[in-house]
Order: C-alpha cells, then structure tokens, then sequence
C-alpha cells in the first residue's frame, strides 16, 4: 500500500498518445468483434457462459493489443498464458481486463495476481513500477462491452481511479468477412460424356 498515486492525467501523460489510442482502438475492434460474433452466429452467443464470452472477448482484446503494439518501440509483452501484460518503457505494466461499472474486476487470486494489483512503494526518484488495468466497461445484462478505460487499484478490492479513453475517430480500420460453413454438404457431382440430365447423379446419392 502507498499513500500517494499517480493521477489518472499522469498516467495518460506518461503512457502517451500513441499507447493511450491503441488501448481505446483495442477495444473498438473487440466490440466490433463481439458484435459480428453475434450478428453471425446468433446461437452460439446466447448458449455461451458468461465466463466463455468474456474469455472469447479477452482473447480477442490480446489479439489485437499486439497487432497494435507490435512495432511499437516503448511497448513489450509477456504472452505465456495464463499471464498476459504489456510494459510500456520501464515503468508501466498493464493487464486486460473487462471492468464492472464500479471498476471491479475478476481474476484468480494466485499470488501472482496479488503481487500485481498491489502497488509498490514510492521511491524519491518516482520510477516504482505502476500497475494498470486496461480494458472495457462491461454490460452484465446486455453482455456487450462499452467505453475503453484504464484503472489504477491497490490490491484486488481497492480501486483509486478509473478513466475512459477517447477512441479515435475511425479507429476501427478493415472488415472480417466470415467463411461460413454450408449448411447442407453438397457432394461434387459426377459428369458422365454423353450422358443425358436426368442421368447424371450426385456421388454418394442413394438411388430412388
């Protein structure tokens, strides 16, 4: 626990336009992700758990946090599941996570995760490392993620600041077009020379 905390405005300052955009672009094409998800496969969103849509939508937020961040010099990851972060210079280390509208999260609390939602002590110089949630606000009953945020806590129920990122005009850049998979399977068809229409039969029909 420390008695004094970087201001969300600090932070922002710190992390910089090109980290701060990132964030909020990443979770703009997570909710366009989420929201072609349901568009296409209607079904399959309803019969989801809670738990398995917003571990689909996590795996989609990271996936974009690195297309994002990947030539990006002050960025670095750790990608060894279940740990994911982004460190942004030799400061920041940030998690994603979905937040609740109080800023609450979910997480398992192994030591590691502990370790991580408590701050460290301030130093004279001010280089401790500071710790982040980045994420989305989260709908419970709609299941659809809002605004793009960032919070700073120390431990797991103590939530100092939570603040909303501006997602850039046009942020969402390209479209995913779905392969869908054909709802009856057409066996190929087999030309016979000099055989008439009627004739011609489907490889694996059944004759009448």
């Amino acid at each position: 626990m420390k008695s004094e905390y970087p201001s969300a405005e600090q932070v922002i300052d710190d992390l910089g336009d090109k980290v701060a955009q990132g964030l909020a672009i990443m979770v703009a094409r997570t909710r366009a992700d989420l929201a072609l998800y349901r568009q296409t496969f209607p079904r399959w969103v309803a019969d989801s758990t809670d738990r398995g849509l917003l571990s689909w939508c996590h795996d989609r937020a990271w996936a974009h946090a690195v297309a994002i961040f990947d030539l990006v010099r002050e960025v670095s990851f750790v990608d060894r599941p279940p740990t994911r972060e982004l460190y942004v210079g030799i400061r920041y280390r940030l998690r994603v996570k979905k937040h609740d509208i109080d800023g609450a999260i979910a997480t398992f609390l192994t030591q590691g995760a502990l370790d991580f939602l408590e701050q460290e002590p301030a130093t004279l110089d001010g280089l401790e490392e500071v710790r982040l949630i980045a994420g989305y606000g989260w709908d419970p009953e709609l299941r659809e993620i809002g605004a793009a945020v960032i919070s700073l806590r120390d431990g797991h129920n103590k939530v100092i600041w939570m603040h909303e990122l501006d997602e850039p005009t046009g942020g969402v850049t390209g479209t995913t077009t779905p392969i869908l998979p054909p709802t009856v399977p057409r066996p190929p068809r087999i030309e016979r020379p000099g055989a008439s229409e009627g004739e011609q039969r489907n490889d694996g029909a059944q004759d009448q």
